[in-house]
């Protein structure tokens, strides 16, 4: 990515920080298991769509939705690969695990993000989910 791409995706995500500094954070804020922080990376507007997902969520569900899965597995850990930014969106790759005896897993998951005014509009995971039931 060029330097001009890089100024103009920060630019047009807003004056609270760039979209690589977002998605920083946003990661960062995960591995703590911080739900608090993640909430306040998402627009309550923000439209959440996911692979497990029965129906979209807004940014009202953010700390409902991660402290849900933080309680269900309590050491996952996610580790960006790649991230692609154009404008106001984001791709991003990463690998999401857990060492949990009897439970471990490591699964390769991308977020399509998009931003507004320094916070996450939507946030769309997509990853196979081994045909499990959607969680309303």
């Amino acid at each position: 990515m060029t330097l001009a791409a890089l100024a103009l995706a920060g630019a047009l995500v807003g004056s609270t920080g760039s979209a690589h500094e977002l998605i920083d954070r946003l990661f960062a804020a995960f591995n703590r298991h911080d739900a608090a922080a993640l909430q306040a990376l998402y627009a309550p507007e923000a439209v959440l769509t996911s692979s497990d997902f029965c129906r979209p969520r807004t940014g009202r569900d953010v700390t409902r939705t991660y402290a849900a899965l933080f309680s269900s597995v309590p050491d996952i850990k996610d580790r960006v690969v790649n991230v692609i930014i154009e404008g106001d969106r984001a791709a991003v790759r990463f690998v999401s695990s857990s060492e949990l005896p009897g439970k471990s897993f490591r699964m390769q998951l991308v977020t399509l993000l998009r931003f507004r005014d320094g916070r996450i509009i939507e946030d769309d995971t997509i990853f196979d989910n081994g045909g499990r039931a959607c969680e309303p």
